[in-house]
């Protein structure tokens, strides 16, 4: 019985001595509060792309419908005098963010690369036409420079087809140019193979699938009909695919120009087909694909690096299919290397400038040293870009991972939780001095002061 006693008595001593305080500061659901969650960086991040019609991720897409179905339920849940406080200081919370974060301008402004892309893809298709009619004299000099002038103007010309322009429907764009453009000479390969008239034909067909590939990557873009990811991997995969099939007709001995061309052409087709696939997948950065691109290349340096010394055996052509299956094998480790990176464009451009430069250092190195090796001359740049790239992908990966990190707890950094610990020994031997007449659990625990109280606030 005594025991039984015991057992009941701990929990009770401890709940006479500490005395355990727990409420909100104020209501869950206020007009403050709701500003603060509709304003979260990463939901704002993505009503801006919006805004500026950029193309939404499948997951921004599942974010912004649960976030937005979230901040409805809020709403409702709001007292009415808080929702008419929100209505009414509404406009003078939103100066908290504009104080701090710059305005952004909405309207696409035509960049220096741009312009220079639009006329001198105008200057080849004139360049083209030049070929194909055999103008002479100033024609010959004109035609190109009126085409390019053109292409300049075409913003000017038909300014409702530019309405709504994204840098996504420009990148799209240019990314139909310059596969179109080699898809095309494939496809006069492929036609003409080494006759008389393979020139016209070539840069003819290259001209048209420029034209075309470009169009047609607009008009869709405008409808958002790509993601990022997609548009890079597009273009990745648009110049991996033909190389690997000119390697694969090279590696059967076959000096068919008709082959070449239509193996390069299938690539190209296969190729868009991939990268838009792999795009879908995943959803690779500017910056992601810049850094695949870039170990892709130096993979296909250490392929070549491994079969400079067998160029005059007789199974020279065979070799080939090395430096293509590294330039495979570089694409693949690189995508599962960069999940988890998202590298931003100044990531991935200062990731193919640096590797680059390593390139050249090595390649000083190795005329310094006066080297008539080829698997050195190829082998001493390669290695140390190999070397940039690894350090600098990984340095940015983890830095970008842990702001991932952080970012995600800033949501939930406005949600203040506060321990206060307040300990009273003179409640000690004001209880000493109570009298019970007849004992109650209940009636005792009222009359007793706490020995210490525990206050959480949040």
């Amino acid at each position: 019985m005594a025991h039984r006693n015991l057992a009941f008595a701990f929990p009770l001593i401890f709940f006479l001595m500490v005395d355990i305080e727990c409420f909100s500061q104020g209501k869950l659901y206020t007009a403050r509060g709701y500003w603060e969650e509709s304003t979260k960086t990463e939901y704002r991040i993505i009503t801006e792309k919006l805004s500026k019609g950029d193309t939404l991720t499948e997951n921004e897409k599942r974010y912004a419908q649960d976030y937005e179905t979230y901040l409805a339920t809020y709403f409702g849940r709001m007292p009415d005098a808080d929702k008419q406080d929100y209505e009414r200081l509404k406009g003078l919370w939103d100066k908290e963010i504009v104080s701090t974060v710059p305005a952004v301008n909405k309207e696409y402004e035509w960049r220096g690369r741009d312009r220079f892309a639009n006329g001198l893809y105008g200057l080849f298709y004139g360049a083209s036409l030049v070929a194909i009619t055999g103008a002479k004299g100033a024609a010959a000099g004109g035609i190109p420079l009126i085409t390019g002038g053109l292409w300049m103007l075409g913003p000017a010309m038909n300014p409702k087809k530019y309405e709504g322009l994204t840098r996504s429907t420009v990148r799209a764009s240019n990314t139909g140019k310059i596969l179109g453009l080699g898809n095309g000479a494939f496809l006069g390969l492929a036609i003409a193979g080494s006759s008389t008239e393979n020139e016209k034909l070539i840069v003819g067909l290259s001209s048209l699938g420029s034209i075309a590939l470009g169009e047609i990557g607009f008009q869709l873009q405008k409808k958002k009909t790509f993601t990022t990811s997609q548009i890079e991997m597009i273009r990745h995969y648009g110049f991996l695919a033909p190389w690997i099939g000119l390697a694969g007709v090279v590696s059967v001995s076959s000096n068919s120009v008709n082959a070449a061309g239509a193996a390069m052409l299938a690539g190209g087709v296969a190729g868009i087909v991939i990268g838009n696939s792999v795009g879908k997948k995943y959803d690779y950065t500017r910056g992601d694909v810049d850094a695949v691109r870039n170990l892709t290349l130096i993979s296909t340096g250490i392929g070549f690096t491994a079969i400079t010394g067998s160029f005059n055996s007789n199974n020279a052509n065979g070799l080939i299919l090395i430096p293509a299956a590294t330039s495979i094998v570089g694409t693949v480790l690189a995508q599962r290397a960069i999940k988890g990176a998202h590298l931003t464009d100044k990531q991935g451009s200062t990731l193919n400038l640096s590797t680059g430069g390593a390139a050249l250092v090595g390649l000083g190195i190795v005329i310094l040293a006066e080297s008539s090796s080829p698997a050195v001359n190829i082998g001493v740049p390669t290695g140390l870009a190999l070397i940039t790239h690894q350090l600098l992908l990984h340095n940015f990966k983890m830095k970008n991972m842990e702001l991932n990190l952080r970012g995600s707890n800033r949501g939930r950094s406005h949600r203040n939780f506060k321990l206060a610990l307040q300990v009273t020994p003179e409640s000690y031997f004001l209880n000493q001095k109570i009298s019970v007449k007849e004992y109650s659990p209940a009636s005792f625990s009222r009359m007793q002061n706490p020995l210490v109280r525990l206050k959480l606030t949040f």
